[in-house]
């Protein structure tokens, strides 16, 4: 009994003092209103991996650099463009306002069956799309100039227009027709008897043939064909891109120790002729094959040596290659603030490069 009422007394107080409210007649409820200790969520995941958050940031940006490459190969291939048509034979400096007069000009040559004056519009015409990036109407044109060529049977005329359908071709990746145009230069040029337009068409058609992996075909063509030519006339800057064409093949089918030995002695050559571009491009090279071989901290000094000699000798795209190509060089050795570093490098200068492109 006394024990009973020791209890009410005591459910009574907790009442008073608001810690259990009565739920009914005889039972009672704790309630809600007392403070919680501790955290109100607690998050069981594993802790985030600052590394791994670099090394995902990073291949990304690597993937984003790779379709980027784009870009410069086409301006690249623009750059070659424009040389190659600076020295095509044309009636005057092509210009928008001058392609109606153009257009007179040739109906007067066709009524007056003038074919060598309509060869030269044509020509005209041709360098005009051509440096204006309308390679489809470029090739258009050249093609229709060759014909006439072809008729009045102007061989350097005819082997000009080649190279330019070549390089064209070339460009816009239809490899099979500029191998035609390749041998039709050499058989032009031979017939001409110009022994170094003929190597350096074979060195032209061996490129054409490993874009289209025809690798032994290429192979035979630089070492049976180009490089004895320029050898046999002590032509050492022919004899060099030879060697950088081979280097080329051989890293392209994944021999790695062969790509080496012919990217040396481009190296070598370079050095001797002074040559800073062949110079910078053989660096590069050479660091491509030593990433190969997974000799990456020695890829990074080639690529240091090359990025000096461009920013000496103002090659902005060229250097805008190698920053990238170390950013990728400081990933594979695990260095992802060096990488990252690199990469925005590589951003900045590839895109005031782009703002100053005339494509």
């Amino acid at each position: 009994m006394i024990k009973n009422l020791l209890t009410l007394a005591l459910v009574g107080t907790l009442i008073a003092n608001g810690l259990v409210k009565a739920a009914g007649q005889d039972s009672v409820r704790v309630t809600s209103n007392v403070k919680r200790v501790g955290p109100i969520y607690f998050d069981a995941s594993p802790p985030v991996d600052s590394a791994l958050l670099r090394r995902q940031a990073i291949n990304r940006r690597l993937r984003k650099k790779a379709d980027e490459t784009a870009d410069l190969i086409k301006y690249q291939n623009v750059l070659m463009l424009h040389s190659l048509l600076n020295r095509t034979e044309i009636s005057q400096e092509p210009q928008e306002n001058m392609l109606t007069t153009l257009k007179f000009l040739l109906e007067d040559y066709k009524l007056s069956s003038d074919d060598k004056s309509q060869a030269l519009i044509l020509n005209t015409y041709g360098v005009y799309y051509g440096k204006k990036g309308n390679i489809p109407q470029a090739i258009y044109y050249f093609n229709e100039a060759l014909r006439l060529k072809e008729k009045v049977n102007d061989k350097q005329g005819m082997a000009s227009i080649s190279s330019n359908l070549a390089a064209l071709y070339q460009i816009s990746g239809e490899y099979q027709k500029a191998l035609v145009q390749n041998k039709s230069v050499i058989q032009l040029f031979t017939a001409l008897r110009k022994p170094a337009l003929v190597a350096d068409a074979y060195l032209e058609l061996a490129e054409n043939q490993l874009l289209l992996n025809k690798y032994d075909e290429a192979e035979y063509n630089i070492i049976k064909k180009a490089l004895p030519g320029f050898t046999r006339l002590g032509n050492k800057a022919g004899r060099m891109k030879c060697f950088q064409s081979l280097s080329v093949l051989y890293y392209s089918q994944k021999r790695y120790s062969e790509a080496k030995w012919f990217c040396i002695q481009t190296h070598g050559l370079a050095e001797k002729l002074n040559d800073k571009q062949a110079l910078i491009g053989s660096l590069i090279h050479m660091a491509e094959v030593k990433n190969a071989l997974e000799d990456h901290q020695d890829a990074l000094r080639d690529y240091k040596k090359a990025e000096s000699l461009a920013i000496q000798n103002q090659y902005p795209i060229k250097l805008v290659e190698i920053i990238g190509d170390m950013g990728e060089t400081y990933n594979k050795l695990g260095n992802y603030t060096a990488a990252g570093s690199a990469l925005d490098e590589y951003s900045r200068l590839r895109a005031n490069l782009i703002k100053g492109m005339t494509l």
